[in-house]
């Protein structure tokens, strides 16, 4: 699943949490999956983060950003 399908999925969850329209049973598990997903979507951005954070050498290779100023 894509990010921004996890991100859509998330959003799905709280709002049905958030209605209250739904039994104990059936929210603990809405509640596990939203965690499940918050945690995946971390992951994702901490990794994008660290590849943004990169540049890309003349030879190719990739090196640490270094802000000039």
């Amino acid at each position: 699943m894509k990010f921004e399908e996890k991100i859509l999925k998330l959003e799905k969850l709280i709002n049905d949490l958030e209605a209250g329209n739904v039994s104990l049973e059936d929210s603990i598990e809405k509640y596990t999956e939203a965690m499940k997903l918050v945690k995946e979507c971390d992951v994702e951005l901490k990794e994008a983060t660290l590849k943004v954070n990169k540049v890309v050498k003349e030879n190719g290779t990739l090196a640490d950003f270094e802000a000039t100023e």
